[in-house]
């Protein structure tokens, strides 16, 4: 049995991979949840991707995960970075203790700067496999069958095969390796680089297409550069490696990050000219790169490195400066 928590786009999309490759499924929905699992359990589509999830998924409501993760093998948490520890002292305290955990949930603990394999070890006894999943992986994608390549990060290298086994059964291509710090440092700090991208797309808007066609496409360029050098920097500090960095887990979930959803939309809206409060409300959901921002400016600061993109949405997120001038020291290589 194989449980995955979170019936958000991803939870419900690694919870069909996994039963598309033939291994018994449960849906297990957090307390937010309960209107998804219900719609998703009664055969109707699911509201984030649009359609109805096979009838061999089991989808249960919170409190009613008991029976499952008693007899699970593999928790898979697809959970947003904020409800990670929540959940994970639930599960240890249901699951059996030799679990195999993957994670999907990309981001840094907002109060302790944790990782999501971090806030694991921490919170469950011992656990020894953990696998981070990483990669440019949108949801609707995965449940379509479109062409996608993802990670399967651990120190356990056998337990990383055994996922991406599983993803390779669904027809995602995946590689493995031991470099976690490098893949995590990567899914989070790439919702920063994101809004800084989107940003620069927020201003072009402003000006006439017919000056502007591409969009600002040299400025987006350039921020992304700077934010791949960013996250190199605060991979290698964290004891990443370069070559993850550059690989899918780094500027591959980089550039799909870029091309759309909440965080590159977020900062699309401030560089249109929307207060960071306003642009929140317009996206209507939790912009993980807000936190991850102020996240990664701590353990910047503690380990003496400067990053260009996360300082050009922190003086806009702050109100220190307006976009044009944040985007403007971010393409001069400053930190703002």
């Amino acid at each position: 049995m194989i449980a995955v928590i979170g019936a958000g786009a991803m939870g419900a999309a690694l919870a069909m991979l996994h039963d598309r490759a033939g291994l018994r499924t449960a849906l297990l929905g957090t307390r937010f949840d309960d209107a998804v699992i219900e719609a998703c359990g009664s055969g109707r589509p699911h509201p984030a991707l649009g359609i109805s999830l096979p009838p061999s998924i089991d989808c249960r409501r919170h409190g009613r995960w008991g029976a499952v993760l008693q007899n699970t093998e593999r928790v898979v948490i697809g959970v947003a970075s904020e409800g990670l520890a929540d959940v994970v002292g639930e599960v240890a305290g249901i699951a059996r203790q030799h679990v195999v955990w993957a994670l999907a949930t990309k981001g840094w603990d907002s109060q302790t700067l944790r990782t999501p394999s971090q806030i694991v070890r921490s919170l469950a006894e011992r656990v020894e496999r953990v696998v981070v999943l990483a990669g440019p992986a949108l949801a609707p994608e995965l449940v379509a069958g479109a062409p996608t390549a993802m990670v399967c990060a651990s120190d356990d290298l056998d337990v990383a095969r055994d996922i991406a086994n599983t993803l390779i059964a669904a027809g995602i291509s995946a590689a493995v390796t031991d470099d976690i710090a490098g893949a995590e440092v990567a899914a989070a700090y790439k919702n920063v680089t994101a809004i800084a991208v989107g940003m620069c797309e927020g201003l072009s808007a402003r000006l006439p297409e017919s000056v502007y066609v591409h969009r600002f496409a040299n400025a987006r360029a350039a921020i992304f550069a700077h934010g791949l050098a960013d996250m190199t920097k605060l991979a290698a500090v964290n004891g990443g490696r370069v070559e993850t960095i550059l690989g899918l887990a780094g500027a591959g979930d980089l550039f799909v990050t870029c091309l759309g959803g909440r965080n590159g939309n977020f900062g699309r809206l401030l560089g249109e000219g929307q207060t960071p409060g306003q642009a929140r409300a317009a996206i209507g959901s939790t912009v993980e790169g807000v936190a991850n921002t102020t996240a990664a400016l701590a353990l910047a600061e503690r380990a003496g490195v400067e990053l260009v993109a996360a300082r050009a949405v922190d003086a806009v997120l702050s109100g220190r400066m307006a976009p044009e001038k944040a985007v403007a020291a971010a393409l001069a290589g400053e930190t703002a």
